[in-house]
């Protein structure tokens, strides 16, 4: 379907029109950076699906390579504007049996996009006086990163910061798991705590005065026992082993959600979404 990008009279660049018919080169990079986190390194990109995540992806301007599409099947309204008016270098029509081997639902989506990743760092987070920040230490599931980052955006964080030897960021589940948030506010990387400190400290000194709060089961206060109606830098630990000895060496406060049964401990990513709303709530509460 050739030329859907160009509204008449439009002088924008018309994207490249390559037909995939079998697993040739194209389909081979697409199905190698929807599960290689070396090639997604590599080239740089991400293959994402879904109505909801392109619209958010394209409403806060990532750079799209290509889109896919099945070539032989009409296109929604939708489908037609997007290639119609969405920057994409290239535009590929593949068979419907190769878009259903590149999706991960029972029906293949529409459109996909291989999108180009950022790279960001902590310093790409501006300070506020209301800020919010998010740190996942280690994160080992993309299911649960993913949710987390979604509860993140929906609580207000004005940015997350993922530390140490961690999922990737553009793992697939990842950002499915995110809704399309991962897209829209800045998602860094740092390789440790004093990274995420030398952030702290920065905004600090130019008159942020981030509390950094730590959680765990093993804490003493309650996170209801803890000011964080202020600027406020949350630590969220590995699912297993939870924060590393660096991270309880920064924080100024460690709490924990009160919980009973049999179980001492809940998912992180359900514990995230806590103590985000107990953020919000203070905040509220206090009219900051």
């Amino acid at each position: 379907m050739p030329g859907l990008n160009a509204k008449s009279g439009s002088s924008k660049p018309k994207p490249k029109v390559i037909s995939v018919r079998k697993p040739d080169n194209n389909f081979q990079r697409a199905e190698v950076i929807k599960r290689n986190r070396e090639k997604r390194t590599q080239h740089g990109q991400f293959l994402v699906e879904g109505v909801a995540q392109i619209n958010i992806a394209r409403k806060h301007g990532w750079k799209v390579f290509a889109f896919l599409y099945d070539g032989s099947r009409a296109l929604s309204q939708w489908a037609i504007e997007l290639l119609r008016d969405t920057p994409a270098e290239q535009h590929w029509e593949l068979s419907t049996d190769l878009i259903a081997q590149l999706s991960e639902k029972d029906e293949p989506s529409e459109v996909l996009a291989i999108i180009e990743s950022r790279r960001l760092t902590p310093d790409d987070i501006a300070p506020r006086s209301d800020g919010l920040v998010v740190v996942f230490d280690r994160p080992s599931s993309p299911g649960n990163l993913g949710s987390s980052i979604r509860s993140a955006d929906a609580f207000g964080a004005n940015g997350i910061i993922v530390t140490g030897h961690a999922v990737d960021m553009y793992d697939p589940f990842v950002v499915r798991g995110s809704m399309g948030a991962i897209f829209g506010l800045p998602v860094t990387a740092a390789q440790s705590h004093t990274q995420v400190l030398d952030w702290v400290t920065k905004a600090r000194s130019a008159g942020f005065p981030y509390r950094v709060v730590g959680s765990s089961g093993k804490a003493e206060q309650l996170v209801t026992e803890v000011d964080l109606s202020g600027p406020t830098l949350l630590i969220l630990g590995n699912e297993t082993v939870g924060m590393s000895r660096g991270y309880w060496e920064i924080c100024d406060s460690v709490v924990k959600i009160p919980i009973g049964g049999e179980l001492s401990s809940i998912n992180v990513s359900c514990a995230a979404s806590i103590l985000l709303y107990e953020i919000t709530r203070q905040r509220l509460a206090k009219g900051t």
